[in-house]
């Protein structure tokens, strides 16, 4: 198990969340909040081979596991007291992990990262999971008050790096200043920042055709993290999964001017809403002053008669979110924003096989939800300030 002690104040170091009884009547607030406990397994492996005596080992040395952490999200703040980490090597648990993971801070959007090293070694399979508690709210915006804002003469420091570009969203790239200009026509700040989001938005689900789930599963269902290939080449193609709108909008609305992000995170029966079984789905976040992150869920969008919608009137599932308390963010980043590895397919952890890296690495992930019923109203100025 992670030291509590250390996880703790790694997390509340400098940060202090006010509490209040009241719900905050700003633009956008956040209420209901619910209390779930996330378990996140992976099961790594070498491939298998047709000959047992060809298959690879892995050999290990001070390998660190990076896991990310959103401390406190707009939508959501992790109980630091509940972490725990777990791994085993081979069917063996290694019960020295606590005396090596830490928690390291100043990763890109106020991230935090989990680091779990494996000290040493050599076999074919190994397991390692992570789990807290997390309280997460739900939504509801006053769209008439959102489209009052203006554009800022500058954004806030804390939110630049929702302004750059990252894995999958290579919002730096011609096409999408060029889209942003056209859409526009030139007058992109002749209106506000909100309507001229919505606007965006809602030109990527009129010209991106989504086709998937986004998930990939092996033969017997086992996920194996997502399917996916970013916001250049869906907008190039036209045709990309659920993950790779998200990706279009965010790196839209940056090449526009608009901080994004993009919000990883894992839901019970995910979009098609089965019972019994957590799966991964992705939504976006942009920031406007005064308000803080507004969540926007562009798949869900799909569908909803936003061809020729008035940007002045309420859309369904941007700003107002009421579902947003059952889902639980993990990641603004589909691979952590450091130098590591991923098995074959992105799932918002990574490593750094040292000393030798193999090309190919399999991964079998479980993930986990336990409801722990309604939470506190915990209501900062602006759900999630700039964080």
């Amino acid at each position: 198990m992670l030291q509590a002690a250390l996880i703790a104040a790694s997390l509340t170091a400098g940060h202090a969340v006010q509490n209040a009884d009241v719900a905050y009547t700003g633009p956008i607030r956040r209420d209901e909040p619910k209390i779930y406990r996330m378990t996140f397994a992976a099961t790594v492996s070498t491939p298998m081979e047709r000959r047992a005596e060809n298959r690879l080992n892995f050999n290990l040395q001070d390998t660190p596991i990076v896991f990310p952490l959103i401390e406190q999200g707009a939508y959501s703040e992790i109980d630091a007291s509940s972490l725990a980490g777990h791994l085993w090597l081979g069917n063996v648990e290694d019960t020295t992990l606590p005396q090596r993971s830490r928690i390291d801070r100043g990763a890109p959007m106020g991230t935090q990262l989990a680091i779990m090293p494996i000290a040493q070694f050599q076999g074919q399979s190994l397991r390692w999971e992570i789990a807290f508690d997390v309280q997460c709210w739900a939504s509801e915006a006053d769209d008439a008050a959102l489209g009052q804002i203006a554009w800022p003469r500058e954004w806030p420091a804390e939110v630049s790096d929702a302004l750059k570009p990252q894995m999958y969203i290579e919002s730096d790239d011609e096409i999408f200043k060029a889209t942003v200009e056209r859409v526009s026509e030139g007058k992109l700040r002749m209106v506000p920042p909100y309507y001229a989001a919505k606007d965006l938005i809602r030109y990527c689900l009129n010209e991106i055709r989504v086709s998937g789930d986004g998930i990939n599963k092996g033969y017997n269902g086992e996920l194996q993290g997502l399917e996916m290939i970013g916001a250049k080449q869906t907008a190039t193609s036209g045709t990309g999964g659920p993950h790779d709108l998200v990706c279009v909008c965010v790196a839209m609305l940056r090449a526009a001017g608009i901080p994004a992000r993009p919000v990883i995170g894992i839901s019970e029966g995910g979009r098609k809403g089965r019972r019994g079984r957590a799966e991964f789905l992705s939504w976006g976040e942009f920031y406007l002053p005064g308000a803080g992150w507004i969540p926007f869920d562009p798949d869900a969008m799909r569908g909803k008669g936003l061809r020729n919608a008035d940007v002045k009137r309420p859309w369904s599932q941007l700003g107002t979110i009421r579902d947003l308390n059952e889902r639980i963010p993990l990641a603004y980043h589909f691979i952590p924003p450091v130098s590591v590895s991923v098995p074959r397919n992105p799932a918002v952890w990574g490593w750094d096989m040292r000393p030798v890296k193999l090309q190919y690495v399999d991964q079998f992930i479980n993930l986990g939800i336990v409801s722990k019923g309604a939470g506190a109203i915990r209501v900062p100025q602006a759900p999630g300030g700039t964080r």
